[in-house]
């Protein structure tokens, strides 16, 4: 028993011993999340992201909803100048400048994220407006005005401008010392000139109805009362603001006297009396501009942009081809001849008199 016993304890020392557990590896970090995006920054515009450059542009955090957009011109020509004026800002730790920059070939930045304040609207022309830089968005339209010779004929002067029709119609109703009055102004050196902000091109009109129209729909905002020139709420300059708020509502007429032109042709479809030709010639209008209204109400969106991107094959021009280029012509000749194409439609709905 005694030499059993030995050879157990001996059998038992010579065993390997037990092997460790194995420590569990740590399970690999997930990935950090991307920083989320700033408030009010809309790629699919194809827009720039300039917050990292301009945000501290800011009195403050938005600490209300936003109620209103006001529309600026930059009194600068070009985007570069105005982004020096906002490097000056940064780096003085002042606070004047606005949200978006538009530049004139539509070129569009967020500059301030939508839910901080930079200075850009007082309010001291329309008290309803005071206070405004807490509540409203600013939108920066590169522009320089255009300097009037205060010793010659104002209505002259004025009759040569590339004016919005219901600015030039309102301003050549005035007598020459109330229209010379109106367009009074001040340089920087304050020395008195007179000055006028003449109408935007097609590329600035293309991007400022796809931004606003964003812009109210997110923030609920009544297109009619709560987008405002900067001279229809502060002392500026004329026309800094006021013919992008008359392109912007020429814009929401448009499916109106659409729609009247249809009644119009479907009555002369059934009048035996009517023009033939006349009747042909409506009809073609009235294809097209249905078509472009299509073409700008996708405009921007990310199927369209995926269709613009998705078709590669080139015309004899050298031009990509497809229903989405033919989409996009559509919106750069309506946006470049825009009034002319907007008052061609409004004649057309008017039956004529006799």
């Amino acid at each position: 028993m005694a030499k059993q016993q030995r050879r157990v304890s001996a059998n038992a020392q010579t065993q390997a011993p037990a092997v460790a557990p194995v420590a569990q590896k740590a399970a690999p970090k997930a990935p950090a999340a991307p920083p989320a995006p700033p408030a009010g920054f809309f790629p699919e515009l194809g827009m720039k992201n300039e917050t990292a450059d301009f945000g501290k542009m800011s009195s403050g955090n938005r600490t209300v909803p936003t109620a209103g957009i006001v529309e600026h011109r930059t009194e600068s020509p070009t985007m570069e100048s105005a982004r020096n004026s906002y490097r000056n800002q940064v780096k003085t730790g002042g606070s004047i400048g606005a949200h978006y920059l538009i530049g004139q070939n539509g070129d569009t930045s967020l500059t301030v994220p939508t839910d901080k304040n930079p200075s850009h609207v007082r309010g001291n022309l329309d008290k309803g407006w005071k206070g405004a830089n807490e509540w409203a968005i600013g939108i920066e339209n590169v522009g320089m005005p255009t300097l009037l010779d205060g010793g010659k004929d104002m209505h002259e002067q004025v009759g040569k401008l590339n004016l919005t029709p219901a600015m030039r119609k309102r301003l050549l109703a005035k007598d020459e010392p109330s229209l010379k009055s109106s367009l009074a102004d001040t340089d920087d050196k304050k020395r008195k000139i007179w000055a006028i902000h003449e109408d935007i091109p097609g590329p600035q009109k293309r991007a400022n109805q796809n931004l606003v129209t964003r812009l109210t729909a997110e923030h609920n905002l009544d297109p009619v009362t709560q987008v405002r020139g900067h001279e229809q709420v502060d002392s500026k300059t004329t026309g800094e603001g006021e013919p992008i708020i008359e392109f912007l509502a020429a814009m929401r007429d448009i499916p109106t006297k659409i729609a009247a032109l249809e009644s119009r042709v479907a009555a002369m479809e059934s009048d035996p009396a009517a023009s033939k030709d006349e009747l042909t010639r409506l009809k073609a209008l009235l294809a097209r501009e249905k078509a472009t209204q299509h073409a700008v109400a996708v405009d921007k969106t990310p199927a369209e942009n995926l269709a613009l991107e998705g078709e590669q094959t080139l015309g004899e021009d050298g031009q990509a081809t497809g229903p989405a280029h033919d989409r996009e012509r559509a919106r750069v000749e309506f946006y470049d001849n825009f009034w002319s194409r907007k008052q061609g439609l409004d004649a057309a709905v008017q039956a004529p008199s006799g």
